[in-house]
């Protein structure tokens, strides 16, 4: 698990979301949460009032792996996927079940920022850490 130091951080009705040192946005979502479109309109407000017009990776992750994503909020998500600024979306998955769904999202409604599933949240911060590197080295180019 990450060693970084929040900066900034909030709670939503569903999640828990922080800014670290290391410039990784992390999305935690609580214990059972089954998230709907509501649930998701509130995130996305409390994500751009966090990093106001800056572009981060984002790592979301559940507390114990019992997240439930709704129809309407996969909707939603699709919808509205310009709704908050970002560099990368990983998404760390603790049964097979997730990955399968999250796997499912990443084909078939190909994302247009980046988007990776993993297994084991180092895999995630290290790969969220590389993104930014090269998203600040092509902004000083």
């Amino acid at each position: 698990m990450s060693h970084s130091q929040p900066t900034k951080k909030t709670e939503t009705t569903v999640s828990y979301i922080s800014l670290g040192e290391d410039h990784i946005v992390r999305v935690q979502f609580k214990t059972g949460a089954e998230i709907s479109a509501k649930d998701l309109e509130e995130n996305f407000t409390a994500y751009n009032k966090l990093t106001g017009d800056d572009k981060y990776p984002f790592i979301y992750f559940a507390e114990d792996g019992s997240t439930i994503y709704t129809e309407d909020a996969r909707q939603y998500s699709r919808d509205n996927e310009d709704g908050f600024p970002k560099l990368c979306i990983a998404v760390v998955v603790k049964t097979l079940a997730h990955k399968l769904v999250a796997n499912f999202y990443l084909r078939f409604n190909r994302p247009k920022c980046l988007f990776k599933v993993f297994d084991d949240m180092d895999a995630a911060e290290a790969w969220c850490k590389e993104q930014y590197e090269i998203a600040i080295k092509q902004e000083s180019v």
